[in-house]
């Protein structure tokens, strides 16, 4: 598989986790694992279209789009499929709920600490100019894309369907492929850590809003930081 094509096709070895285990301990769950990787499947194949919406609508909002639609409504349609029940039920079975809010957002924040450090200790050498307050937001919003596959489908949801181990190992296995750019960098170490980190929280809470605010904020913070840093020296 081309991988300029597939950007994110390494992501879908993680799925071999759930496979293997439904067909040696819990088959009972294949079809439903079988579901969400045929749906990862088509989330790698269709990738290009967020650069595609990019070139028809603008880069930033093209990209959120194409991301909504395939990281968020795609899945979405999936459980749906899965469970037949109603789209509220749905949202509520990948932790997007009322439920523990204060604890989501709390630990989020918590985490979010960790990651902004980890952020400028590896990055402090770059020189980088902060992003304009527009690609701020949109990318902010566009963090709760990822937070729905990841820690709601592939941790919150395959919990559910398989074991705790299994669903966390596929998530954040998953989460450091899908970023194939930080694969052969220290920056995989803040991937990694945001990966384990937001994992926990969605375990925990069951609820990914505040792995999202979390995620959000780590977009915009650390450039900000190392772009107010530089322009002081």
């Amino acid at each position: 598989m081309n991988l300029g094509m597939f950007p994110i096709a390494p992501m879908l070895l993680a799925l071999g986790i759930p496979i293997i285990y439904c067909l040696g301990w819990k088959k009972e769950s294949l079809r439903k694992v079988m579901a969400i990787s045929i749906c990862c499947f088509f989330i790698v194949f269709l990738y290009r279209i967020t650069a595609d919406l990019g070139n028809i609508i603008e880069p930033t909002l093209g990209y959120f789009i194409g991301k909504l639609i395939l990281f968020t409504i795609l899945p979405l349609i999936t459980i749906l499929y899965l469970e037949r029940c109603k789209i509220k039920t749905a949202l509520t079975e990948v932790g997007v709920r009322k439920d523990k809010l204060v604890k989501s957002i709390l630990l989020g924040l918590g985490s979010l600490i960790i990651t902004v450090i980890l952020a400028l200790i590896i990055y402090s050498g770059g020189q980088t100019e902060p992003a304009s307050a527009y690609w701020n937001t949109v990318m902010f919003f566009e963090a709760f894309n990822e937070e729905f596959l990841f820690r709601g489908v592939l941790l919150i949801y395959l919990w559910k369907i398989t074991d705790l181990k299994v669903a966390y190992a596929t998530s954040i296995l998953a989460f450091m492929l899908a970023h194939p750019q930080h694969l052969t960098s220290l920056s995989l170490i803040c991937v990694a850590a945001q990966g384990i980190l937001l994992g926990v929280v969605a375990h925990k809470t069951k609820n990914i809003i505040g792995p999202w605010i979390s995620h959000g904020i780590n977009r915009v913070i650390p450039q900000i930081l190392m772009a107010t840093v530089f322009q002081l020296i």
